[in-house]
């Protein structure tokens, strides 16, 4: 199976499988991952590879390997022999090279037009993480399938109950990306992201 044709938007899919024919890095699907959506190394022997998480949706899925070639251009860029400071991770070179590798495919042929409005947003000063502009974060949440139950913390009304990781919380008062909430069991109060997906408490 072309994971170039299953896992990106049908209009990324040549584009996507040119970058890594230009970048010549080892590409895996992998299992999903709490701390990270993909992942860039560069091996002792030389070569390169990315991974990124098979359960992303088809857009998510783009950004995120985008966001990742990003890291491969900027490291191929850099002088070999030479001992000089590699550049930050996600500084100023790794911003620039992102959003040139992204603009190609910032088209409604690629991306529904809720998701290409933030995203051309984002793109002004990327971060480390797409968590970072919650409008983004939002507009990708709304692509994936919705499990039964399950909502934004943002759209729940102030006083409500849910859960989410196994514990009870009762939805508080919004504080910039987060929402204030409280445990039930323990009465500690938690800054959650606005756009998490939580569970609604039945009654």
């Amino acid at each position: 199976m072309d994971v170039f044709e299953t896992h990106f938007p049908a209009g990324a899919s040549a584009y996507a499988r040119g970058l890594w024919q230009e970048y010549k890095f080892g590409f895996t699907i992998s299992r999903p991952r709490r701390t990270r959506l993909g992942d860039f190394r560069a091996l002792p022997d030389g070569s390169l590879h990315i991974s990124v998480n098979a359960d992303l949706n088809p857009y998510a899925f783009l950004i995120t390997y985008v966001h990742e070639v990003a890291h491969a251009a900027v490291h191929r860029a850099q002088p070999q022999g030479r001992r000089r400071a590699a550049p930050k991770p996600h500084g100023p070179q790794w911003q620039q090279t992102f959003a040139d590798l992204m603009r190609p495919v910032l088209t409604a042929a690629v991306f529904p037009e809720a998701i290409l409005t933030p995203l051309r947003d984002y793109l002004r000063q990327p971060a480390a993480s797409s968590h970072a502009h919650p409008g983004l974060m939002a507009a990708l949440r709304s692509a994936d399938p919705q499990p039964t139950g399950r909502v934004l913390l943002q759209d729940l009304p102030e006083g409500s109950a849910f859960r989410l990781a196994k514990k009870t919380f009762v939805r508080g008062t919004v504080r910039r990306t987060r929402i204030v909430c409280k445990e039930v069991a323990s009465g500690r109060s938690y800054a959650i992201l606005a756009h998490a997906l939580v569970e609604m408490e039945n009654g």
